[in-house]
């Protein structure tokens, strides 16, 4: 490595820029129009005269700590162009230790683990974080290593990238430009963490010390005299100010290890974890779903967070069943897969939901993702069920074979309702011995009436010459025959459970023999079955095979 003249110290190579356009750093308007692949003037006209509403849509989410959040995200060209600027950006920077946000391989959990098992616990936040980074200052970063950018080209890039005068929190470049201007407040701390053997860590605005001594050093808080509160010293005061950034006095925490000590929102008194509170909320949401149902629920849900005057999403129902998983997906990825409380929560909603998300029913069925459920009666396993379950597999069918599926010792009602509400499609056995006994008709009768609303896709095989007075749903499907050629059924289910792209489809998958009748007849009969039900499990009628 180079060294300047005169000096010993080392000059680290800066390497080639990390922005070219005709293998050169961009120096002027017209490079960065090239390198986006855009017009000059239509770049010029999006980014400086078209109105600021047509650049960026402007809305409140809440905060996690109460109040609302301003999220500006962008729109069309300005859009487009910070989706193709973002992973470019991200592979450019060389990320600091201490940082946790918005980086691959780090979380909120890597964060918090840093200072988990520590006596005091300080967290401090930045006021004002992304609207602090002005457009000067990310004019600056793109004149600078790693871009090297003439300034007029640092001035247009720039201006892609921020809005009003800040970086807008809703923009797919924001968190890593962040990080970029963020380097040097991480280096000043983390120097001051190291001279007082501090722990130093920071997830965006989010800034965290922690440490096993009695006391924190003065150099980072005193006890105002005044108000007997903790307050941030001059010392770690002017290293985030000589930084460009400013501490919000109204946020500034020091948890003991005799208090539940948080930081970025998990408890660390031992080892991350989910607050019991986030655990509480997910499992009444589930529990509103479950006797509400999931309109109702979702309604009381955003009156109650978002009050009289709040906004009620366009579609209530997705929102709220979106933040369930959202929340599920968050106790997974810090408790674990593994969890029993979150392995309890995903059986409860899969019970719930009919088109359940597909980390859900892995969360059930581990590696298994299942094509089609086969519904028979035990007397038609080792003839007709076992046959086409075999020939499902030979064509790359996933299919759901009792036998093949649940192990001894396993809920087998639990089993079977959690498989026959991940599968979309589902192959009923219908032979005079399913239509007598009661658990295979429940069966039966369920997933048509489910078929008909469009939560799932049956495929009825009619074996002899059973009595269908007890099924009103066939006389609106179409309906195969068992004629004893399990590999034809599989094909047929294939083309239904496993149908080919839509560009190379050439006509829908018809099964043999009978027309169905009215949709009006249809949906009386489901309605007909479905009052039928009784409680317990997904479909509410499970007993013993």
């Amino acid at each position: 490595m180079p060294s300047e003249p005169g000096s010993e110290k080392p000059v680290r190579d800066p390497g080639p820029p990390a922005i070219l356009w005709r293998g050169k750093p961009l120096e002027t308007p017209f490079d960065v129009a090239g390198y986006f692949g855009v017009a000059h003037n239509h770049l010029m006209w999006a980014l400086y005269k078209a109105p600021p509403q047509t650049r960026y849509r402007t809305f409140e989410i809440p905060k996690r700590t109460g109040g609302m959040r301003l999220i500006s995200a962008p729109n069309g060209l300005v859009r487009d162009l910070q989706t193709k600027l973002a992973p470019v950006l991200a592979a450019a920077y060389d990320a600091h230790p201490a940082a946790h946000g918005f980086l691959s391989g780090k979380s909120v959990v890597s964060n918090a683990r840093e200072h988990a098992d520590q006596r005091l616990v300080l967290n401090i936040d930045l006021e004002d974080f992304f609207p602090t980074i002005n457009f000067g200052r990310v004019r600056g970063l793109f004149m600078a290593r790693p871009f090297f950018m003439g300034a007029g080209a640092a001035a247009v890039m720039a201006q892609i990238v921020t809005h009003r005068n800040g970086l807008p929190q809703g923009a797919p470049t924001s968190p890593v430009l962040s990080n970029f201007i963020a380097a040097t407040l991480d280096r000043r701390l983390t120097r001051l963490a190291k001279e007082n053997r501090l722990r130093y860590t920071r997830y965006a605005d989010d800034i965290t010390f922690s440490t096993n001594q009695p006391t924190f050093p003065p150099s980072i808080v005193i006890t105002d005299q005044a108000s007997g509160k903790i307050v941030p010293a001059e010392t770690l005061e002017r290293a985030i100010a000589a930084a460009g950034f400013a501490i919000n006095r109204k946020k500034v925490r020091l948890q003991t290890r005799h208090q539940r000590q948080s930081v970025t929102g998990l408890v660390v008194n031992t080892a991350p974890n989910v607050h019991r509170a986030r655990v509480r909320k997910v499992r009444a949401m589930i529990h509103a779903w479950e006797k509400f149902g999931l309109q109702s629920a979702a309604y009381e849900h955003f009156r109650k967070y978002r009050g009289a005057s709040g906004a009620m999403p366009d579609d209530p129902s997705t929102a709220f069943r979106n933040i369930v998983y959202g929340q599920l997906s968050f106790v997974k990825m810090v408790r674990g897969r593994d969890d029993k409380v979150f392995l309890k929560l995903c059986a409860k909603l899969i019970d719930l939901d009919p088109n359940p998300s597909k980390f859900i029913k892995q969360m059930v069925f581990g590696a298994d993702d299942f094509d089609v459920f086969i519904s028979h009666a035990s007397e038609d396993k080792e003839t007709i069920a076992r046959p086409i379950y075999e020939a499902c597999a030979r064509l790359g069918v996933k299919a759901f074979l009792d036998e093949a599926h649940i192990g001894w010792g396993e809920d087998f009602t639990k089993k079977i309702n959690t498989a026959l509400g991940a599968a979309r499609t589902v192959l009923c056995v219908i032979s005079q011995t399913a239509v007598t006994k009661e658990w295979p008709l429940a069966e039966i009768n369920t997933a048509l009436s489910m078929d008909v609303i469009g939560q799932k896709k049956v495929v009825p095989l009619i074996v002899g010459q059973p009595d269908l007075s007890k099924l009103p749903l066939l006389k609106a499907r179409d309906q195969m025959v068992w004629r004893g050629d399990a590999e034809m059924v599989a094909r047929e289910v294939a083309k239904i459970a496993k149908p080919p792209k839509p560009d190379v489809v050439k006509g829908g998958a018809s099964l043999p023999v009978i027309a169905p009748n009215s949709t009006i007849e249809a949906k009386r009969a489901a309605q007909e079955a479905g009052g039928k039900k009784k409680g317990g499990g997904l479909f509410g009628w499970f007993g013993k095979k």
